[in-house]
């Protein structure tokens, strides 16, 4: 079959450009959409890096400060143990510092004050005195603060291996001075009224120290004095009555906030044999 254009040639070109721009249209789009949908996916990779980011930069942070924070709790528990040793130093020199306080305490006896006495009394009686000794037990008892402060510790938690408080104890001295004499006499109840007159001369016995202060033979010992077994005895021909008596000092111990007495006498020890 033979086709004849009978239309012009001018126009036949502007039919045959308008198909080819029909065609093209669709082709331009489609390119379009794929090229924004590969914008699309590069600001998702973008966004996704972006959040990629961030999360390792919280990731480093996080772990920097869990290291710091560990870092820190070292420090802390070494200054706890270096703590915890200073405690224990400081209560260590505490209890020293009790204990040397108990050992010299402020309600202490002064036997050769009290051995001065003994000589006193003696005169113008026909006593003498034959042997003295002064016996001293020391014991100990643990302060309430120290019971306190334990029973405290027990109540609390502690870091594995810490040590409980140290009990402070502080000493008990307790002193005695045998006194053993000879009484002349007569007879028996001469000798007896002798031994009576010495003790009760004792009992009242009053001693002026050099600050001036006074004091008597029984401040700081109990009242009543022991007494030992009498005997007839014969001493250069004569005869005697053999006595002794025991004076017992009230314990003696540390007792804060009491300030010693002023121009007390040093305590003497007294083991000693002999006759006056």
């Amino acid at each position: 079959m033979i086709k004849i254009n009978l239309l012009p040639s001018e126009t036949g070109k502007r039919a045959g450009a308008a198909g080819v721009t029909k065609h093209k249209a669709p082709q331009s789009a489609a390119r379009m959409i794929y090229m924004l949908l590969f914008l699309l996916y590069l600001g998702a990779v973008a966004s996704g890096w972006f959040v990629w980011q961030i999360s390792a930069d919280s990731t480093r942070q996080v772990a920097a400060r869990q290291t710091d924070k560990e870092t820190f709790e070292k420090k802390v528990a070494k200054r706890r143990v270096e703590l915890n040793a200073a405690t224990e130093n400081s209560r260590e020199i505490e209890e020293k510092y009790e204990v040397a306080m108990a050992l010299s305490p402020v309600n202490r006896v002064f036997w050769s004050e009290k051995l001065n006495m003994l000589s006193r009394a003696r005169m113008n009686l026909g006593v003498y005195i034959t042997r003295l000794q002064l016996d001293e037990d020391i014991s100990e008892i643990e302060t309430p603060e120290s019971v306190a402060r334990r029973e405290e510790w027990k109540k609390q938690k502690h870091e594995p291996g810490e040590q409980e408080p140290k009990a402070v104890k502080r000493p008990i001295i307790n002193q005695k001075l045998t006194v053993e004499a000879i009484a002349y006499g007569n007879d028996d109840p001469q000798r007896l009224r002798q031994i009576i007159a010495f003790q009760s001369v004792l009992a009242r016995l009053k001693w002026n120290r050099e600050s001036g202060k006074e004091s008597m033979f029984l401040d700081g010992l109990k009242t009543e004095f022991g007494q030992l077994v009498q005997k007839r005895d014969v001493v250069g021909g004569v005869e005697v009555m053999r006595f002794g008596f025991i004076c017992e000092a009230e314990p003696q111990t540390d007792n804060t906030g009491i300030k010693a007495e002023p121009g007390a006498p040093a305590a003497a020890t007294v083991n000693s044999k002999g006759g006056n």
